[in-house]
């Protein structure tokens, strides 16, 4: 017959280490979601801004085309192209 030598404060240890490591693996798992939940959150941010960075360049070619800027010199800074009688011509 096998003899066994149950030893309660072996037991104990056992299961105090058991419970510890237990509670280190949950603990790891929910830090482990909430930085996961994070990064989702931060992919779907970087998505939105990629969107809008496309719709800024959009805006910005169009507000720089050459037509709209000569458009919106004569319109509201009242520019004009000069005439003969305008122009002075510097030579060195």
């Amino acid at each position: 017959m096998i003899k066994v030598n149950f030893s309660p404060l072996k037991f104990t240890a056992g299961v105090l280490v058991l419970a510890a490591v237990s509670i280190a693996v949950v603990i790891q798992v929910y830090d482990f979601r909430n930085d996961f939940s994070y990064l989702q959150t931060l992919k779907q941010d970087e998505v939105a801004y990629e969107v809008k960075w496309g719709q800024l360049l959009l805006e910005q070619s169009a507000l720089t085309q050459p037509g709209r800027l000569e458009q919106a010199a004569i319109r509201d800074l009242k520019m004009h192209s000069p005439s003969q009688d305008e122009l002075i011509i510097v030579k060195p």
